[in-house]
């Protein structure tokens, strides 16, 4: 398997104006923040239209109002948050495994907002999923050009479990510091990034492993042999800096600076070795019917990472390949998905392994690179947001196979 080299090409476009100065045609951003505006805008009509038909099967004479609707996205992952920001971590043995940076941000914005602590909960999972699609559209340009890009934005947002990234979950939060934190990097902008990564460390655990794809990108940038060491390299460990904020409050308030870890006890988080979870995930359908929600569970958790490992293994051989400046990106997807098939949580195998195959950026770019005919691009987005209404419609009634 080989990458392909070829220099990006992102360089503004500009033309000669009256008086001798230049008018810049490529604005980068505000590109950006439209084509994000557009797809959220579309898909947050969809979702409200979704949630407000799940209540139809409930019967009765009571007519879902918008509060309902939002107290409807107010389940598992998305009540601890709730809870933690209006109480703090002393609620349980269970709620320091949920990482603090996203549950702050609540309690800050809570005064401002009307409505609770929910409400500011969605507000700062929107605003962080409109911040997630124009970084990754910024991304996408710098990397494949702008009608990549467009696809790439449309296709995470449609993706069946994207959902997640607009409801009081820390997803969309904690994509939009990993992805700013590859861009700044790509864009060599060290000291951002390492910033950067240190808050997705204090938004979950696993934002540790930007380390790696950040110092690929280092090295890449400066020479594979450098002659001397510069002094940026200092910004790859701030990445550990949020995890380790959080480690001393657990020291100072819980009595044990590991307490984040022994709290994934309570919910029975096991780590395996490599693809072990996956072989878990597919023998407990084992003696269950095909349409029950256990088989259905673990063959959507299972089924999702194949899928998209499957993706990214067209970024390193065929016509999708990438190039070889754009490894970080494959590295980057890689060790999620070998953490999500080394974990697994409870009685079910590899769970929420589909909502984190979102932080896959390269998962999506593969996939507008795929796009790029018509026919592929609406089937991709046909699909996509079929099974993201029918998962949506799920989670609302309260079904475990999507939490």
């Amino acid at each position: 398997m080989t990458l392909m080299s070829a220099p990006p090409t992102t360089t503004p476009i500009v033309v000669p104006a009256q008086r001798g100065s230049t008018v810049t045609l490529h604005r980068p951003w505000r590109a950006a923040l439209l084509a994000a505006l557009a797809v959220w805008s579309a898909t947050t009509v969809a979702r409200l239209a979704v949630s407000a038909l799940a209540w139809l099967p409930r019967g009765g004479d009571e007519i879902p109002g918008l509060t309902s609707i939002l107290l409807g996205w107010n389940r598992w992952d998305a009540g601890h948050y709730v809870q933690i920001a209006e109480s703090g971590y002393h609620l349980g043995p269970g709620y320091p495994a949920f990482y603090p940076l996203y549950p702050l941000l609540i309690r800050l914005f809570d005064p401002l907002l009307p409505g609770g602590a929910l409400i500011s909960a969605l507000v700062i999972a929107n605003a962080a999923a409109f911040g997630t699609l124009a970084v990754l559209h910024r991304l996408a340009d710098h990397e494949f050009g702008p009608r990549a890009a467009q696809r790439t934005i449309w296709y995470l947002a449609a993706f069946p479990t994207g959902f997640f990234l607009f409801i009081g979950y820390n997803e969309s939060l904690f994509i939009l510091l990993s992805l700013s934190a590859l861009y700044a990097a790509r864009r060599g902008h060290w000291w951002l990034a390492g910033a950067l990564g240190g808050l997705s460390s204090g938004a979950r655990l696993f934002g540790l492993l930007l380390v790696v794809p950040l110092a690929i990108e280092y090295l890449r940038q400066i020479g594979w042999r450098p002659r001397r060491i510069r002094p940026d390299v200092a910004a790859l460990a701030l990445v550990p800096v949020g995890l380790l904020s959080y480690s001393v409050y657990c020291l100072v308030e819980l009595g044990d600076p590991l307490a984040f870890s022994v709290a994934q006890d309570q919910w029975g988080r096991e780590y395996t070795v490599p693809g072990g979870a996956l072989l878990t995930a597919f023998q407990q359908t084992g003696g269950h019917r095909l349409l029950d929600p256990v088989t259905i569970a673990a063959l959507l958790d299972a089924g999702t990472v194949l899928v998209a490992i499957g993706l990214l293994v067209l970024c390193l051989a065929g016509p999708y390949r990438f190039r070889r400046d754009q490894v970080y990106l494959v590295v980057h997807a890689a060790l999620a998905f070998a953490v999500l098939t080394t974990t697994e949580v409870g009685g079910r195998a590899m769970m929420s392994a589909s909502r984190f195959t979102l932080e896959a950026a390269a998962v999506f770019l593969v996939l507008a690179r795929i796009g790029a005919g018509r026919t592929a691009d609406r089937t991709i987005l046909v699909i996509g947001m079929a099974l993201q209404a029918v998962f949506l419609a799920t989670y609302m009634v309260g079904a475990f196979m999507v939490a």
